[in-house]
């Protein structure tokens, strides 16, 4: 019996049809008969007319809860295919989107054999909404595959998004690999860390500020992320902080919380903090250059220390003269001995000799 209303056809896919694919259809004997009602499902009944197409989420989700057994790949796959080198540019987006899914239940094996080479065809489709469809995909694929051949295909393919130099594939590019950087190899993460340092760098001409913010978001999500990985010192020389340099200079594109978080990386990665540490030092609070940016003036609680400090001051005039102690700690900074402090070498304090 057919669903009598948009609301029942929804429900009846979300819940129904993983039971019927998993449950009834999955049963062991019925491998045939899944196979048939899933060719009808996405290729046959896939048309606009049809009110299951108006489900496709549901429909992959489905699809991707009987992903969870090995024995359905291949099936799947076969159908994926079909559906890959299909006229219809619907039926090719609703592949990307199926492959995305299936991959975290894949092996090494069919990503490089099936899933990547159906990949590569999407994405040098002549429809562009079929062609940046597959983008989300291979970003999966890099999150869940270290293989050096597969991230090599990878790398290939998405230097192909980028050299067509549209916006929309620059930023889906972007974020596909942002998604991947904290499970991926070293060599992709340097491959992401070169491109942003690349496309920063380009003069950015356009004269919609929206677009411009779009692309200032995806580049300082990418900044942030790799900001969180053990990036090489030469990395950080030559790409990382050139790239955050490029992002600093048009501040109008840039959201408030990425400047600050930029400002902050900036800071701690160049190693530049001696005049913060010395300000806060100055208020007489030691800490390293990674918490001072976070407490210090220009951090997020900079101004309430600032207030407090302040209003102390005035009351107690004695609190704001230094100790012996802490005064000499300070001198000793100021003529360079705080790396010695960090590294925990510092000296005895001078009590020791008045005693």
């Amino acid at each position: 019996v057919s669903p009598r209303s948009a609301v029942a056809a929804r429900l009846s896919t979300m819940c129904v049809l993983p039971l019927l694919l998993a449950g009834v259809l999955g049963a062991p004997g019925k491998h045939e008969q899944l196979a048939e009602y899933l060719r009808k499902l996405l290729l046959e009944d896939n048309s606009v007319q049809n009110p299951s197409s108006k489900h496709i989420p549901e429909i992959i989700n489905a699809i991707r809860f009987i992903c969870i057994y090995e024995e359905n790949h291949g099936m799947i796959v076969n159908i994926l295919w079909e559906m890959v080198v299909s006229t219809n540019a619907s039926m090719k987006i609703n592949a990307a989107k199926l492959l995305k899914v299936i991959v975290p239940y894949i092996d090494a094996k069919v990503a490089s054999t099936h899933v990547l080479p159906a990949l590569v065809t999407l994405g040098s489709d002549q429809n562009l909404n079929v062609k940046y469809a597959s983008i989300d995909a291979f970003g999966a694929v890099a999150q869940h595959f270290k293989n050096e051949m597969i991230v090599d295909k990878i790398r290939v393919q998405m230097d192909a998004f980028l050299e067509d130099g549209s916006h929309e594939a620059t930023i889906a590019v972007i974020r596909a690999l942002v998604v991947a950087v904290p499970h991926t190899t070293e060599r992709l993460r340097d491959y992401l860390l070169s491109k942003i340092f690349q496309l920063t760098a380009m003069p950015n001409s356009a004269s919609d500020l929206m677009r411009r913010r779009d692309r200032a978001n995806a580049f300082c999500e990418a900044i942030r992320a790799l900001d969180a990985t053990d990036l090489p010192a030469n990395g950080v020389r030559d790409y990382f902080l050139p790239a955050i340099q490029n992002l600093l200079k048009d501040p109008d594109a840039l959201d408030p919380a990425h400047k600050e978080a930029l400002e902050i990386i900036m800071k701690e990665r160049s190693g530049g903090t001696f005049e913060t540490i010395s300000k806060v030092m100055g208020a007489h609070i030691g800490l390293p250059s990674s918490v001072t940016s976070f407490f210090g003036e220009g951090g997020l609680l900079g101004r309430k220390e600032t207030a407090e400090q302040s209003s102390e001051a005035t009351v107690s005039p004695k609190a704001a003269s230094p100790s012996p102690i802490e005064d000499t700690r300070f001198k000793r900074i100021m003529m360079g001995n705080f790396s010695e402090m960090l590294r925990g070498k510092a000296k005895v304090p001078e009590e020791g000799h008045n005693q």
